[in-house]
Parts: C-alpha cells; sequence; structure tokens
C-alpha cells in the first residue's frame, strides 16, 4: 500500500513560524496477514516556515502513529495518536481522527472531558446555554413537557388559523369567479339583444321603404288615371253642330 503524505505545520502564540522537532512511531505493530510489518520511529525537523511533510504509511485497527510535538521542548510538549488515511493527496495533520492509544478506537471528543450543566428552568437554562455555546444544558423534564405542550398547542391554533384563512379566500375565488361568469353572461345576453334590435330596425327600415315606394307608385298610377278622365270630359263638351252654334248665337 503506498504511503500518505501528512503535511504538518505549527506557528507559535504570536502567529510565527514555530521551528523545532517531531518524533514520529508506530503505537502496536502492524501485521498485515501473516507478516508482521515493524515500523520504526523517525524524528521530523521543521523547516523555517514551521512546516514539513513526511510519508506514513495508512493505519488500519492493528496500528496507528503517535506524534510527539517538540519532545525537546517541556513548554510545548504535547502527544496525539492518530490514524492516517489512505489518500493519493496530501493530507493535513489537523485533520486526522485522534483514537485511543489502548483500544485504537476513534477518541470522538478529541480527548475533551465531556461537561455539562444543571439549572431549574427553561428561562435559566436558555440564558446559560447562550453564553455557554459549547457545553449541554439540562433542566427538569417537567419543564420540558410543559414547553412541548405549549408548542404544540400553538402550533395547533395557527394550523387552525391557516386552515380558516385558507377557506375564506376559496370563497372568495369562488365568489369572484361566479361574478365573473354572470357578467360575461350578461354581456353576451346584452350583445344579443342589441344584434336582434339592429336586426329588426334594418328588416323595419327595409319594408318602409317597400311600402313607400308602393305607396308612391299608387299615387302616380291615380293621378294617371284621374289625367285621362279630364281629358276625355273636355272633349265631349266641344260642340260639333253649326246649326247647333247658330242657334245658339240667336238666343
Amino acid at each position: 500500500m503506498a504511503a500518505t503524505n501528512v503535511h504538518f505545520s505549527f506557528k507559535d502564540a504570536q502567529g510565527r513560524p514555530k521551528t523545532g522537532t517531531l518524533h514520529v512511531a508506530p503505537v502496536r505493530r502492524h501485521i498485515s496477514g501473516s507478516t508482521v510489518v515493524v515500523l520504526g520511529g523517525f524524528d521530523v525537523t521543521l523547516g523555517s516556515d514551521g512546516t514539513a511533510t513526511v510519508q506514513l504509511e495508512p493505519t488500519d485497527n492493528t496500528f496507528a502513529w503517535k506524534v510527539s510535538e517538540f519532545p525537546d521542548d517541556t513548554d510545548s510538549s504535547f502527544e496525539r495518536v492518530v490514524q492516517v488515511p489512505a489518500s493519493t493527496s496530501t493530507v493535513e495533520y489537523t485533520s486526522l481522527v485522534d483514537v485511543d492509544s489502548d483500544t485504537l478506537a476513534p477518541a470522538l471528543n478529541t480527548g475533551a472531558a465531556l461537561t455539562y450543566l444543571l439549572v431549574s428552568s427553561l428561562q435559566d437554562a436558555q440564558a446559560l446555554s447562550a453564553a455557554n455555546p459549547g457545553q449541554m444544558v439540562f433542566y427538569p423534564e417537567g419543564q420540558a413537557k410543559t414547553v412541548a405542550s405549549q408548542i404544540l398547542e400553538d402550533l395547533t391554533g395557527a394550523r387552525a388559523v391557516v386552515e380558516a384563512q385558507s377557506a375564506v379566500a376559496a370563497q372568495a375565488a369562488n365568489a369572484a369567479q361566479a361574478a365573473s361568469d354572470a357578467s360575461q353572461a350578461a354581456s353576451a345576453q346584452v350583445t344579443a339583444v342589441s344584434d336582434s334590435i339592429s336586426e329588426s330596425k334594418s328588416v323595419v327600415e327595409s319594408h318602409a321603404n317597400e311600402a313607400l315606394t308602393a305607396i308612391d307608385e299608387a299615387v302616380k298610377s291615380v293621378k294617371d288615371k284621374a289625367s285621362d278622365v279630364s281629358g276625355e270630359d273636355r272633349t265631349d263638351t266641344v260642340p260639333t253642330d253649326s246649326a247647333d252654334s247658330a242657334s245658339s248665337q240667336e238666343a
């Protein structure tokens, strides 16, 4: 199995590169199948920038790596037992998982002791939790039940309000739709009546024109006939006998 590159970087409290020496050694022997792999410890010297990159054998459940940070510097001497994953890319030393040196099981709390705070009320718990975000705060179970019941009641009430508002909104939407449909129907009826009136007007005007034309023709016919009758009467009264004319003159 190929080794994994692990990158180390150290600085002092003022942010300046920390130079010095690290000591890296295996915890337990590395057993691979039927072979015992003996891995020796070695020192790592940090550069002037406080960094170094080291190749380490990936660990399994049979061994881990112990890193002694600055073993010769009693003011900054620390130890870590870590797992090293199999990786083709460089892995940061700070991202390695800490394990228990006896069981090799991951130390999920990274070595920090679990502490908690105990208070008597929810209000105190909220205040203490806000002031101590990294710690657990406990308060009596009865308080939790009361708060949970109140939250549930509030949620139930809010749901009822939302449902009622939704029903009112749905009714308003239905009423608006009905009004719109009625308006469209009324508009269609008005248009139909208007079209009917226009059609009736056209028919009446057409019939009126026909009637006037017929009347004009009848009047003209009567006048023509009256004119013919008057001409005949004048012709009948003209005297045609000279004797009758003479007698008329004598008289």
